[in-house]
């Protein structure tokens, strides 16, 4: 099965996908740990992991655990492949302890993976996703006489990037580009990289609105994978903090500052209508 969920402004690493139906808090109480991995390696190594699984319900609850391959949409989504190996696929590189298991009510369990790089493996970056999904379909049902039940499928993705032997990410930044958050227009950095491996912005851009306040811009977190282009996001700090609607901006802005991503750093001092 192939699957696209939309995640503007901001890949989740862990991702819980609601399908159909709102029972999905009722069958599938789980809490995962860490949200993501990010790690390296060379050629011939192997490395070993532990995801923390937790079950928050009041039942013992039984979960299967696979991988499965991702890909970023054209909306900054996620579409995940499932059945089939995409092109260049690193999946047959990884173990994992068990295919399934089953937690006591409020409990927790430690999950064990292995990933075997080859010895002929290329340079450049290993991605896949840790699927954790319950192990009987959670059904719902609507209510009236003839009520019609339906599967509803919560499910967790876990992101794995592994950057093999001395990938890089090489960025290139081409100006600013626009984007949206909760009906607020905003900035983003336009950026490409011809690398081999992923990277992600951090960085902070001091921004004038025409009414001379001041506001600090933020880089969102989106990663920009290897022969991507990314328009990343700059949100205001007081949005960062959940208080996006008392953020108000007279345009245009006037943007300076610098970002760091890649290990270049690149200067912005333009304005944004």
């Amino acid at each position: 099965m192939n699957l696209k969920l939309s995640i503007n402004a901001g890949l989740a690493a862990v991702v819980l996908t609601i399908l159909s139906g709102t029972a999905v808090a009722q069958g599938f109480s789980a809490g995962i740990a860490p949200s993501k991995f990010e790690l390296r390696a060379k050629p011939g190594d192997v490395i070993r992991d532990t995801l923390m699984i937790m079950n928050a319900g009041d039942k013992s609850a039984a979960y299967s655990l696979r991988t499965a391959d991702w890909n970023i949409t054209d909306t900054q989504g996620l579409e995940y492949i499932e059945d089939d190996l995409v092109e260049g696929s690193c999946r047959p590189w990884v173990k994992l302890e068990r295919r399934g298991l089953t937690i006591r009510p409020n409990g927790q369990k430690r999950y064990r993976f292995e990933i075997h790089i080859p010895e002929d493996a290329p340079i450049g970056l290993c991605k896949f996703a840790l699927l954790i999904e319950p192990a009987t379909p959670v059904v719902a049902a609507t209510s009236g006489d003839q009520p019609i039940r339906f599967p509803v499928l919560g499910r967790y993705a876990v992101i794995v990037y592994v950057t093999v032997g001395d990938a890089k990410a090489n960025i290139e930044y081409a100006g600013l580009g626009s984007g949206e958050m909760g009906g607020l227009q905003l900035p983003a950095l336009k950026l490409h990289n011809s690398g081999n491996t992923f990277d992600r912005v951090f960085g902070r851009i001091a921004a004038t609105d025409a009414t001379g306040e001041r506001f600090v811009l933020i880089a969102s977190t989106f990663p920009v994978l290897p022969n991507h282009s990314e328009e990343i996001l700059l949100v205001p700090e007081a949005a960062e903090n959940g208080q996006a609607a008392k953020v108000s901006m007279q345009f245009p802005l006037q943007l300076k500052g610098t970002f760091e991503i890649g290990g270049q750093r690149f200067s912005v001092e333009e304005q944004f209508r």
